[in-house]
């Protein structure tokens, strides 16, 4: 399987009583940021645990270079795709070594338990992330940005070709919103394919190639940020007539 394959979706459908998304296509390439924008219940959440192999669509595709991705084993997956929930998960009682080594679980050899090779690629994701000197501390003892940047180096520690990241700079103060947003761009550089959900336009139009907005689980509208995101087609993802041509922001 080759680390530089993309990641596409193909007519994908999915629901359950109702369908929650509808006829969406998608590619993320390496080195690309793809944003998924729109209302909250629009199925941005949704489509990237389908991206991500967690969701099963009732019809079309999604595939990892020229492999379903329903085909990947366990640690295929792993080693394909990093998934960073818009949740913190409850942790209590876990290190943050703990937490990163969770993204190894697949691949941990047959003892079952971490060796040397482990601890250097926990270390490793942590260095990536800026968060080397929180190895030790309790998840449970972080702040909000700190937990951010440990559930990203856990999603990152397995080196993925790709990472899916749901809301990552909700909650973040200013501060660590640049300094997330410069992580990914740096991560970008070296070739990680993103796909995030988000409600900041200014993130969007910072760090993103391509722009899906979705409304109602249908695309609305995609393309280049300077081509998506104009007034008309936002005061209609979002329900509102608050956005005017000079107040995108």
């Amino acid at each position: 399987m080759s680390v530089d394959a993309s990641l596409v979706a193909s007519e994908v459908t999915f629901g359950y009583d109702q369908a929650l998304l509808r006829d969406i296509s998608l590619g993320i390439r390496p080195g690309q940021c793809v944003a998924l924008i729109g209302a909250n219940g629009a199925g941005k959440t949704t489509l990237l645990r389908i991206l991500g192999g967690l969701l099963t669509p009732q019809s079309g595709a999604v595939r990892f270079g020229d492999r379903g991705i329903a085909s990947l084993s366990p640690a295929e997956r792993t080693a394909a795709i990093g998934y960073l929930p818009q949740r913190s998960p409850r942790a209590a009682g876990f290190t943050v070594h703990e937490i990163v080594l969770m993204g190894l679980y697949s691949l941990l050899p047959a003892r079952g338990w971490e060796g040397q090779a482990e601890w250097l690629a926990v270390a490793r994701a942590l260095r990536r992330v800026g968060a080397s000197h929180l190895l030790r501390r309790s998840f449970a003892t972080l702040s909000g940005g700190e937990q951010r940047r440990v559930l990203l180096a856990r999603a990152l520690v397995a080196k993925p070709a790709v990472l899916l990241l749901d809301e990552p700079l909700a909650a973040l103060d200013p501060g660590f919103v640049l300094e997330f947003t410069a992580t990914l761009a740096a991560l970008k550089a070296q070739g990680v394919a993103l796909v995030v959900s988000t409600h900041r336009l200014s993130f969007v139009r910072a760090l993103a190639d391509a722009v899906v907005v979705l409304q109602a689980g249908k695309v609305l509208d995609h393309g280049e940020p300077a081509a998506v995101l104009r007034p008309e087609v936002l005061n209609d993802a979002y329900g509102t007539n608050r956005f005017t041509a000079g107040g995108v922001a």
